[in-house]
C-alpha cells in the first residue's frame, strides 16, 4: 500500500504516519523537513519525505507532478488563525483556505486521476470539531473547516462509482503543541468533557485507521467526530 499523509511533521501527521507502519509513504511538510526526516529514521518507517508549502499554488503544482498513483490520502495539512472577524484582515481567509481547501481538492484531483478506474481510493480529512459547531474567535477557521465537510460529503457521492471513499474525522481538544497557545485552560476544558481527559494523537490516528480498512468499506461520506463528548 502506498499512503500520502499532508502535515506530516505535526503531532497528529506523525501518529497517522505511525498508525500506517508497513506501508510505503509519502510524508508532505511545510518547512520542517529535516524534523520528519529525522522521525523517519528514529521511528524506522518506509517513507518519502516530501517539502512542500501547500499555500504556494506554484509549489503544489510543482510537487503534484511527482506523485504517482496511491491507495490512501490522508488530509492532516493546517494553519490556523485567532481573533475577532472585524480585526482579521481578510488575506488571513485566503490563506486558510488555500490550505485547507484549495490544497485538497488539487491533491484529490491528481489522486484520483492518477489511479485506474477500477483500483480503490481511501481518503480521509483530518478536519476539527469547530468545523461542525463553530467557535467564537477562530470564525475563519471554523469556516474554511465546515468547507472541507461539505467537500467530504459531496465528493463521497460523485467519487462512490469511482472506488473512491472519502471520510472525515472532527477532532475536539487533542493535546498537542497547537493546542498550547490556546488562551483556555487544559484542566477547564477537561472539566467540559465527559470522557474527563483531553484527546490523544493516536485516538485521532487509530479512527484514520479504522477508516482506511476493510471493517469500514462501507463508509463514505462519513465525519467522525473525536471529542470525548465534549462539543
Amino acid at each position: 500500500m502506498r499512503t500520502l499523509i499532508t502535515g506530516a511533521s505535526g503531532a497528529i501527521g506523525q501518529a497517522v504516519a505511525r498508525a500506517f507502519r508497513g506501508d510505503a509513504l509519502i510524508l508532505q511538510a511545510n518547512r520542517n523537513g529535516a524534523t520528519l526526516e529525522a522521525f523517519v529514521k528514529a521511528e524506522r518507517l518506509d517513507a518519502r519525505v516530501d517539502t512542500c508549502d501547500l499555500e504556494d499554488e506554484d509549489a503544489l503544482e510543482a510537487w503534484m507532478t511527482s506523485i504517482e498513483q496511491i491507495d490512501r490520502l490522508v488530509y492532516v495539512a493546517g494553519n490556523h488563525v485567532h481573533g475577532l472577524v472585524v480585526d482579521q484582515p481578510i488575506h488571513d481567509l485566503d490563506r486558510l483556505y488555500r490550505v485547507h481547501v484549495r490544497a485538497l481538492t488539487r491533491l484529490v484531483q491528481r489522486a484520483v486521476a492518477a489511479k485506474p478506474y477500477d483500483a480503490p481510493l481511501d481518503i480521509v480529512v483530518v478536519s476539527s470539531v469547530w468545523g461542525e459547531v463553530g467557535a467564537a474567535g477562530e470564525v475563519f477557521y471554523s469556516t474554511v473547516k465546515a468547507a472541507q465537510l461539505g467537500f467530504v460529503k459531496a465528493f463521497a457521492r460523485e467519487a462512490g462509482p469511482f472506488h473512491v471513499r472519502i471520510n472525515a474525522v472532527t477532532p475536539g481538544w487533542i493535546d498537542t503543541p497547537m493546542n498550547d497557545t490556546v488562551e483556555e485552560t487544559k484542566d477547564e476544558a477537561i472539566q467540559a468533557i465527559p470522557l474527563g481527559r483531553l484527546g490523544h494523537v493516536d485516538d485521532v490516528a487509530r479512527t484514520i485507521r479504522f477508516l482506511c480498512s476493510e471493517e469500514a468499506g462501507y463508509m463514505t461520506g462519513a465525519i467522525l467526530r473525536i471529542d470525548g463528548g465534549w462539543q
